[in-house]
């Protein structure tokens, strides 16, 4: 196992990103990802899925996202997509990237625009600092891309 942590993944060959326990809502559950941006893609890395009803829910869902991130960050794009549940996005096709600080009212949002899809993922933390991610983005893709709000 990797000792990298979430932020600026040092020691790869590009310019790779790791967003830690982000996970997208759908009707009846919670599906979890740690995401790997590079310069031209975003890596999807599935971390599994917990349902909505608190009877099903899983504890320490958190910390095992992490260590499947954690797990990957170092890993090639092929190793990664060689799981069919993880899945990749190309940044060419990215219109815009939005990051919303959370509030003690909301979660943080990472939205991930493309021209055919729009992805909206949610931050376990309400107060989880996304502005190094943001200043990274910004550098990495333009400020034409990327929108922050903290």
């Amino acid at each position: 196992m990797s000792d990298v942590d979430p932020g600026r993944v040092t020691g790869f060959e590009t310019s790779r990103w790791w967003e830690s326990q982000w996970y997208q809502v759908s009707p009846r559950s919670f599906q979890h990802y740690e995401l790997l941006f590079e310069p031209d893609q975003l890596l999807m890395v599935f971390a599994g899925e917990s349902y909505k009803s608190f009877l099903l829910r899983q504890d320490g869902r958190e910390r095992r996202a992490t260590e499947i991130g954690r797990e990957n960050a170092m890993e090639p794009e092929s190793v990664i997509l060689a799981d069919e549940h993880n899945d990749v996005i190309s940044l060419s096709e990215v219109c815009e990237i939005r990051i919303r600080e959370g509030s003690w009212i909301r979660k943080p949002r990472l939205s991930v625009d493309t021209e055919k899809t729009q992805l909206e993922f949610y931050h376990f933390s309400r107060t989880y600092d996304a502005s190094d991610f943001a200043e990274w983005a910004r550098g990495t893709y333009g400020d034409n891309v990327v929108r922050y709000s903290g």
